[in-house]
């Protein structure tokens, strides 16, 4: 992960919102891995969100409202390459936080549980990301949007987090079911190289 030219400069040197690897595809990541080769001197930081506390702290009324739900989760690389050629021909800037159903779908669309049961643990999650684009499976449009916004005030609460202050030689290595995670910016003209391993992930449950 690099903002390096030719070395996954992809993902840039701006801040990364909020999310889980892969979340999009049939079968997401199990967990990742990642090791610190070079660091810019200012921001860099990556933090990670527990998606089980963030689950344990709802009330028992938003729980029983969302435990069966269906969610979606869209590539978020497909949206925004579309919009740079096609922005103000369709309306679109950044991806939509919400996809209503009069919006083009550009992806391939995989259901998964908004609740997410822990294969090992048994532990629920609320597997939600804070910034991509989602859509409630056989849900009203609007009412799906404001209960996506509850639950993204909610899963970003503090009290969930933990931030790494990283340094040359760590290895990080985190549960990819059960966690969100970010990146805050750094200067453009500072290099910043880990290298990360993904591991195969099964059918979300």
């Amino acid at each position: 992960m690099s903002n390096a030219v030719g070395q996954g400069d992809y993902t840039g040197h701006g801040e990364l919102t909020p999310h889980a690897d892969h979340q999009w595809t049939p079968l997401p990541s199990f967990g990742s891995l990642l090791y610190a080769i070079e660091l810019p001197q200012d921001g860099g930081q990556t933090s990670w969100i527990n998606t089980i506390k963030a689950y344990d702290a709802l009330d028992k009324e938003t729980k029983a409202q969302i435990d069966q739900l269906q969610l979606i989760t869209y590539n978020p690389f497909m949206r925004r390459q579309k919009t740079r050629d096609q922005a103000e021909a369709q309306g679109y800037g950044n991806s939509p936080l919400y996809r209503f159903k009069d919006q083009p779908i550009l992806s391939h669309a995989y259901p998964h549980p908004l609740v997410r049961t822990h294969p090992e643990s048994g532990r629920k999650a609320l597997w939600l990301n804070t910034h991509t684009e989602v859509e409630l499976v056989n849900y009203e449009d609007q009412a799906g949007s404001q209960l996506i916004e509850k639950l993204r005030e909610h899963i970003s609460k503090p009290e969930f987090a933990y931030e790494h202050h990283w340094e040359v030689g760590d290895i990080v290595f985190w549960d990819n079911q059960v966690t969100l995670h970010s990146r805050r910016p750094f200067p453009a003209d500072q290099r910043r190289l880990l290298k990360r391993i993904s591991l195969a992930g099964s059918r979300p449950f």
